[in-house]
């Protein structure tokens, strides 16, 4: 368990330096943009960012769990996969310049839109996933933060009051790029889409697609309702509820990073040693429930206090919506362990009617609750749809792995 110990401990740095770094800069932006402007912003980055499923399609959860069982592939995955998503993310772009063009919003939001979008193509070629699969989490750690601080330092530097909003895009479109250029050295990634690529290709999505469609469904209540918010509703009140969902999503990143810890190693673990893959699940269970009792808990009962400490008492109408969130919350801490486990041993297709179900239940509930209820209606759905996700997880890993 040292080597997951290990893991655990650079993802955990790397994150929370970066969130912290992320965290300065939500605030910064927050204030600086004022709630108008930053509603627009929030609305095209949480737009693009959805599109990253439709670039990923999985195959970079594939990549860290193949990569984990046979690394001496690594140089192989990491050129098929890159240029294959890099050739997709193109496609993609130009398809979403196009659609926006022709679309009926505003030339402001257009052009947001047009510059939020140039995200796909750095995060097409984003090299950290092959780090993970090699159990090399320092090097996630160094990708993280150095990009975080270049975030920050260009976004002081040039985005100062809401008439800056376009601004604030090319920024995050900049920081990542030094980096990346780096990683894609070390690796020593070969852009290539030839006919034998193109076979690979075809192989490892036959896998990935299941991994894939866990993504896109689980974004439907992770940030798709900031996106129906708004429709219904005022920027302003999707300014708000984007503080929450920040705010939320911000407190469960450690469940992220226990799953990218863990995910290499039940990999590796399941076939070969069942007893190692139950006691790394344990340990990520009783690690969540720690977080639930150091992080969540006081989020919710200091919620009011935690809003207007760090983007101001202008949105303090976000604490209820937080509040609910946060208690949905508790439920993912519990379905992260098992889920991941679900997935490392190779019943991701499980997991995607599982993560459909509760996708489904998201969004109708949003459409039914929001138009009356705003962001209350859309912090309840969430809290619905976890719940069938935790029961639907737990019968599943009862009758796949410990009666498997």
């Amino acid at each position: 368990m040292e080597r997951l110990n290990k893991n655990f401990l650079w993802l955990s740095a790397a994150n929370i330096v970066s969130s912290v770094v992320n965290v300065g800069l939500f605030i910064y932006l927050a204030r600086a943009l004022e709630a108008e402007s930053f509603g627009y912003f929030s609305y095209a980055t949480t737009f693009v960012f959805y599109l990253f499923n439709f670039i990923d399609l999985g195959l970079t959860t594939y990549g860290i769990r193949e990569v984990a069982k046979d690394n001496s592939r690594l140089p192989q995955y990491v050129s098929n996969i890159l240029s294959f998503k890099s050739v997709l993310a193109v496609f993609i772009f130009l398809g979403f310049l196009l659609a926006v063009a022709f679309s009926c919003q505003p030339a402001l939001i257009k052009i947001l839109m047009a510059e939020t979008a140039l995200l796909l193509l750095v995060g097409s070629l984003s090299t950290e996933w092959a780090f993970q699969g090699l159990e090399k989490m320092h090097m996630v750690f160094i990708s993280l933060v150095t990009t975080s601080f270049l975030q920050f330092g260009l976004t002081y530097m040039f985005v100062k009051t809401p008439q800056d909003l376009l601004k604030a895009p090319i920024v995050n479109f900049i920081a990542p790029i030094p980096i990346l250029i780096i990683f894609l050295w070390i690796l020593k990634f070969k852009f290539s889409i030839r006919r034998p690529e193109l076979s690979n290709i075809k192989r490892y999505l036959s896998s990935s697609m299941a991994i894939w469609a866990i993504s896109v469904f689980a974004q439907a209540y992770n940030g798709l309702d900031i996106v129906i918010l708004g429709l219904f509703r005022s920027p302003q009140e999707v300014g708000y509820f984007t503080v929450a969902r920040r705010i939320a999503n911000g407190a469960g990143l450690m469940m992220i990073v226990l799953a990218g810890a863990v995910m290499p190693h039940l990999s590796a673990t399941f076939v070969r040693d069942r007893a190692r893959f139950a006691v790394a699940t344990k340990k990520f269970l009783r690690i969540s429930m720690f977080i639930v009792v150091l992080v969540f808990i006081p989020v919710i009962v200091f919620s009011k206090q935690l809003i207007s400490l760090t983007v101001g008492p202008e949105y303090l109408q976000a604490s209820l919506p937080l509040e609910i969130m946060m208690a949905a919350l508790v439920l993912v801490m519990f379905n992260m362990p098992f889920s991941t486990g679900l997935i490392a041993a190779g019943f991701e297709r499980d997991v995607m009617r599982q993560t459909f179900a509760s996708a489904s239940v998201s969004i109708v509930s949003n459409f039914i609750l929001m138009p009356k209820y705003g962001m209350i209606g859309a912090s309840v759905s969430f809290m619905l749809a976890e719940s069938l996700a935790l029961g639907w997880i737990l019968y599943l890993y009862k009758i796949k792995i410990r009666k498997g």
